[in-house]
């Protein structure tokens, strides 16, 4: 969606902020998204071992999942965030520095405090979603977060167990917040919220 479009909509005025200075478009995404499905298994091995080696600690997580007893099958939304995300860096020409270890458990250690707020039955609903729509509305990655609730929607109505799902469900997130870390090193919303 162009700057000029993205005027024209309704939205507040730092929503629309955080949609201009967006690096992975919807357009890098939805483009990504079509290569991704249009990869042959070997083509899928080779962005693997790209991830393996641009991106080790996410790519990690895809093995912890593994040994925690996450089937290959319920890995494949995670798999194909991972195989889009690159895809869509690599037509974007954007390089990014391998997230450290660090970072990621920061990310994750903030995912966790979001989903923990906003599951925290005794704050009203009302300031639940003030929170959440004011991180959404800053969050300078908006089109990544709109993908991955594409992906996390799913996966709370399957018949995995609840665990499964809540971890798949973290790890998703994670690597959106992973991603807009590295994207927006300077990006000041760091806290949960």
């Amino acid at each position: 969606m162009n700057k000029t479009m993205i005027d024209r909509l309704h939205l507040p005025k730092r929503q629309k902020e955080a949609l201009r200075n967006s690096r992975i478009t919807d357009t890098f995404i939805a483009d990504a998204i079509v290569q991704r499905d249009r990869l042959t298994f070997d083509e899928k091995v080779r962005y693997v071992e790209i991830i393996i080696e641009r991106q080790p600690q996410l790519a990690g997580t895809i093995v912890v999942l593994k040994r925690l007893g996450v089937n290959e099958a319920a890995l494949d939304p995670l798999v194909d965030l991972l195989l889009m995300v690159t895809i869509a860096l690599e037509n974007a020409q954007l390089e990014l520095l391998p997230a450290s270890e660090t970072l990621v458990e920061l990310c994750y250690e903030r995912v966790t405090t979001r989903i923990t707020q906003e599951s925290n039955l005794q704050l009203p609903p009302l300031q639940i979603s003030k929170t959440r729509k004011a991180y959404l509305q800053q969050c300078p990655e908006q089109w990544l977060q709109a993908y991955a609730f594409t992906l996390v929607g799913p996966l709370q109505q399957s018949a995995e167990e609840d665990q499964v799902v809540v971890m798949l469900t973290m790890a998703i997130l994670t690597v959106v917040e992973v991603f807009t870390e590295l994207l927006h090193p300077h990006w000041d919303q760091k806290q949960a919220y």
